[in-house]
């Protein structure tokens, strides 16, 4: 670079080490001296290497001021979006739970459902993304699982909107059919997912979901040391 400090070193027989500085900035100097012996026994030649030191006395390297480090999210910010995502967790397992219960009678299963998410997250979140990391397309079955519930909460909705009309309900979806269709979508997902070969995208998503379980366990945000069941996915070279 045009603009490092540049230092001269002059060696004589006999004499002192001279240095001559052509650079202003320059106030710590490691500097080492040496000799090899010929076999013919000629004249010692003698080494001299200078390096420059930045912080901590350690040796700076000429990318030092090309580099800026980059600045990772602060700790405030870390903890806003994760409870967001508590906040995110927490709706849904409101909604799939006002879904499979409307009585009010049974308004417990409510609060259960918003606790038991965030529970989840915390202790759990772990497990499911080593599990979608070795089995990427039950992704899809999630999805599914959700949609159903979605269609659930519909026709509740409509049951109970015609209930407080004095009218017929309607029962568009009947408790029975909802399980059954819960279970196929569970059982079919499954079997689809494990069945299903990894592709180039899928390995992309994995290692993202990694990174982020590597950041929420150095966060201490997540308390989940148990492995999913299965055999280990195979990484490519």
């Amino acid at each position: 670079m045009n603009d490092s400090p540049h230092i001269s070193i002059s060696v004589s027989k006999g004499g002192n080490v001279s240095l001559m500085q052509t650079a202003a900035k320059v106030d710590k100097l490691f500097i080492g001296l040496g000799w090899s012996v010929p076999s013919d026994e000629a004249a010692c030649d003698i080494d001299a290497s200078a390096f420059l030191l930045g912080e901590n006395n350690l040796v700076r390297s000429t990318d030092d001021d090309e580099i800026t480090p980059k600045r990772g999210m602060s700790f405030w910010g870390t903890v806003i979006q994760v409870e967001f995502t508590d906040i995110i967790f927490a709706v849904d397992s409101i909604l799939v739970a006002v879904a499979l219960v409307h009585n009010p009678q049974k308004i417990w299963v409510v609060y259960a459902g918003g606790f038991l998410g965030i529970l989840l997250l915390r202790l759990a979140a772990s497990f499911f993304i080593r599990l979608i990391t070795k089995y990427p397309a039950l992704d899809h079955m999630a999805y599914g699982l959700v949609g159903w519930a979605g269609i659930k909460l519909a026709s509740s909705a409509m049951d109970i909107r015609a209930d407080s009309l004095n009218l017929r309900e309607p029962h568009f979806l009947p408790q029975w059919a909802f399980w059954v269709g819960f279970v196929l979508i569970t059982v079919f997902g499954s079997l689809y997912a494990v069945r299903r070969a990894r592709t180039a995208d899928d390995e992309e998503r994995c290692d993202t979901a990694e990174e982020s379980l590597d950041c929420l366990t150095e966060g201490e945000f997540i308390d989940d040391p148990l492995p999913p069941p299965g055999p280990r996915p195979t990484t490519k070279k």
